[in-house]
């Protein structure tokens, strides 16, 4: 009965987040006269090693990226990481999408990247979680 709960409870809240990252990247921003997009791999990086002067905004925008979808790596109903990896990507890729259609922001490949790594990090994290626990209830 525990584990009927406890799965109804994880895919429930999944929901919530998934709605709740919906709303704050596309709901809750103003459109802007054109579509922005920037396809580069890693650009804010690459700025930060040239100098330029905004990097650190830039490096914790992606550090925030990955944050913000360690959630979906822990929540996620499947525990299997290629399911994560394709799931979190496809679902980035749709946000990032749906910036550059409504012009809600800038659609960044960096932001892909960053969002997948989160989800990752979030099941690996999840992962050395329910290790740490098994051990210590063998112990």
């Amino acid at each position: 009965m525990f584990q009927i709960k406890h799965k109804w409870i994880s895919k429930v809240l999944f929901g919530a987040y998934c709605v709740f990252i919906v709303w704050y990247t596309l709901l809750t921003r103003n459109a802007t006269a054109t579509p922005a997009i920037d396809m580069r791999f890693m650009w804010s990086y690459r700025e930060m090693l040239a100098g330029d002067i905004n990097w650190k905004k830039d490096v914790i925008q992606n550090l925030l990226n990955i944050v913000f979808f360690v959630p979906f790596g822990i929540l996620f109903p499947l525990k299997k990481w290629i399911v994560i990896l394709i799931s979190s990507c496809a679902f980035s890729v749709l946000i990032e999408a749906a910036q550059y259609y409504f012009r809600l922001g800038l659609c960044e490949l960096d932001d892909v990247i960053c969002n997948t790594l989160g989800a990752m990090i979030g099941f690996w994290l999840l992962i050395g979680v329910k290790k740490i626990v098994r051990i210590t209830h063998e112990a």
